[in-house]
C-alpha cells in the first residue's frame, strides 16, 4: 500500500515538473523580435487590410481599436494620387506612414545609421534590431530633459519596389508601436489570386 501511495504522490509531481519545464522557456526569452517566425506571432487582435483602394498592392494586419464607447474603429488611409507616402491611422495614437522608394535599397541600413550620427543628442535604445525592422526608445540625454519616445521603421519589397513602414518622426507609446511592429511584419504583396 505504501507503494501505491508513493506513485500517487510521485506522479502528479513529476507532471508538474514537466510542465513547469515546458512552461519555463518563455520567461527566459528577451524583449526582442529577433528570429521570431511570422506564423508564431500574435495576430489575434488584429485584423486584415488591403491598400489596394488607395493604390498600393499591399495588405498587412492592422490592431482592432475600440472608441471609448466600445465601437470598433475603422482605418483611415489618407493618400492623395500620385504621391509616395500613405498614411493609415487608427483612433488617435495609431498613425503609421508608408513612403514609397522606388529602387532604393538599405533603407533600414541607413536609418540606423543616421541614429547613430545623432548618439550626442539622444540616447537610442533596440528592442528589435533586425536586417530590415528596427523598434527602438529614443531619449534625450539627461541633462537636456524631455521624456523617451518609441519609434519603429521597417523596410518591404512590394513588386519589386522597397516600401518604408515608419512611425511618425516623434514616434508613440511603446503598446501602438508594438503593434506596428505587427503590422509591418505582415506586410505583403496582393497576388494576382488574391481578392482586392
Amino acid at each position: 500500500m505504501t507503494q501505491n501511495m508513493k506513485r500517487i504522490f510521485l506522479l502528479p509531481l513529476a507532471a508538474m515538473l514537466v510542465l513547469s519545464a515546458c512552461g519555463g522557456s518563455e520567461d527566459s526569452t528577451d524583449e526582442t523580435t529577433d528570429n521570431v517566425e511570422d506564423n508564431s506571432l500574435e495576430y489575434s487582435e488584429m485584423n486584415e487590410m488591403s491598400l489596394k483602394p488607395y493604390g498600393l498592392n499591399m495588405k498587412f494586419m492592422v490592431p482592432d481599436v475600440a472608441s471609448s464607447t466600445g465601437a470598433a474603429l475603422e482605418p483611415q488611409v489618407l493618400h492623395d494620387d500620385g504621391d509616395y507616402l500613405w498614411h493609415v491611422k487608427i483612433g488617435k495614437h495609431f498613425h503609421m506612414v508608408i513612403e514609397d522608394y522606388g529602387k532604393e535599397k538599405d533603407k533600414v541600413k541607413n536609418e540606423r545609421a543616421r541614429l547613430a550620427d545623432l548618439d550626442k543628442i539622444f540616447i537610442t535604445e533596440y528592442f528589435t534590431d533586425e536586417p530590415n525592422l528596427i523598434m527602438y526608445k529614443r531619449t534625450l540625454h539627461n541633462d537636456q530633459g524631455g521624456k523617451p519616445s518609441y519609434h519603429v521603421y521597417g523596410e518591404t519589397l512590394i513588386g519589386g519596389y522597397t516600401y518604408i513602414l515608419r512611425s511618425e518622426d516623434e514616434g508613440s507609446l511603446k503598446p501602438i508601436i508594438e503593434d506596428m511592429v505587427l503590422t509591418i511584419k505582415s506586410a505583403k504583396e496582393i497576388g494576382a489570386a488574391d481578392p482586392a
